[in-house]
C-alpha cells in the first residue's frame, strides 16, 4: 500500500448559488447520502491520487466532496481529484530534470495526462480546483487568511485530534490584500522570494470563488506529527500578522523576527521531511 504524507490543506467551500444547475442537484444528492468526514475523506481522496500515481495511467474513478452546512446553508468543496492528480503530475515533472523525471512519471504515463487536461479547460474554462495541500509543512502564506479567533483545535483523543482555521473568503481577501500592499517591503526579509510570490498567487486563486464563500485550514496529519503542547503554542497566525502590520510601518526589524518565529516553528517538520 502507498505510504501517504502528512499532509495540510487549504480548502474553499462554495455556496450552491455557485453551481450549475446540474451540478446543484448532484451536490444535493450527494449530501443526502451521508458524505464522508473531513478527515475519513482527506485519507480516502488522497489514497486514491497516490495509487493513480502508481498506475500505469493516471486516470482517477469517481469524484466526492467534502460538505458545511452553515446556518442552514449549504456549502461544497468538490475534491477535484482527477485534476489535482493531472496538475500534480505535470508540476512534478517541471520541478526536475528531463532524465530524473522519466525514471518517476515517464513521458507515455504524463503526455495523455496532459491532453486531457487541455482538453477539459477547453470545454470548462471555469473549471478550479477548491483544494491545495502541502505535505510536512504550512505554507506561510496561508496563515495570512485568518485570525486567531478563528482557531478550532481539539487536543486529547488521537482519533479527534485536530487544528482547523475557518474563515469567510470576504476576510481572507482584506487580510491578503493588506500583506499585498506590503508585498515590496516582504521581499527583503523573506529569506526565499518563493513565499511573497505565494502571497499573490493565493490571492488570485481566492479571486476565482463566489464571493460567499467559505475557507479552511486544516493540518489534518501533520497533527500526529504535533503533541498537544505544540498545537497550543503555534501562534503562526498571530506572528504573520505582526509580520505584516511591521511592515505598513516600516518596521522590518519587527517583520524580520515576526516571520523568522514562524520559520524557525516549522524547520522540524520539513528536516523530516528531507530525512523521510
Amino acid at each position: 500500500m502507498p505510504v501517504v504524507s502528512p499532509a495540510a490543506y487549504l480548502r474553499v467551500y462554495e455556496p450552491l448559488a455557485a453551481f450549475s444547475p446540474a451540478e446543484r442537484l448532484r451536490w444535493q444528492r450527494f449530501a443526502a447520502t451521508a458524505p464522508p468526514s473531513r478527515r475519513a475523506g482527506t485519507r480516502r481522496e488522497r489514497m486514491v491520487a497516490l495509487v493513480a500515481a502508481v498506475r500505469p495511467t493516471l486516470d482517477v474513478a469517481g469524484e466526492s466532496a467534502f460538505v458545511q452546512v452553515v446556518d442552514g446553508l449549504m456549502f461544497v468543496c468538490p475534491w477535484s481529484t482527477q485534476l489535482r492528480v493531472w496538475q500534480a503530475a505535470l508540476e512534478f515533472r517541471g520541478g526536475m530534470p528531463e532524465r530524473i523525471a522519466e525514471v518517476f512519471l515517464p513521458r507515455r504515463i504524463v503526455d495523455p495526462a496532459e491532453t486531457e487536461l487541455d482538453r477539459w479547460r477547453a470545454r470548462r474554462p471555469e473549471l478550479k480546483v477548491h483544494i491545495q495541500s502541502s505535505t510536512w509543512s504550512v505554507p506561510s502564506q496561508w496563515f495570512l487568511l485568518f485570525d486567531p479567533s478563528e482557531r478550532l483545535l481539539v487536543t486529547g483523543d488521537a482519533a479527534e485530534r485536530s487544528m482547523i482555521y475557518r474563515t469567510e473568503i470576504g476576510l481572507a481577501r482584506r487580510r491578503i490584500a493588506e500583506a499585498t500592499e506590503a508585498l515590496a517591503a516582504m521581499r527583503t526579509v523573506m529569506p526565499d522570494s518563493s513565499a511573497s510570490e505565494g502571497v499573490t498567487d493565493l490571492s488570485r486563486w481566492l479571486d476565482s470563488f463566489h464571493p460567499r464563500s467559505r475557507i479552511e485550514l486544516d493540518y489534518d496529519g501533520l497533527v500526529d506529527l504535533l503533541d498537544d503542547d505544540v498545537l497550543r503554542r503555534d501562534n503562526s497566525v498571530e506572528d504573520l500578522a505582526e509580520a505584516v502590520r511591521a511592515l505598513r510601518q516600516g518596521r522590518t526589524d519587527r517583520a524580520t523576527e515576526a516571520y523568522e518565529r514562524v520559520l524557525v516553528r516549522w524547520r522540524p517538520l520539513q528536516a523530516r521531511e528531507s530525512a523521510s
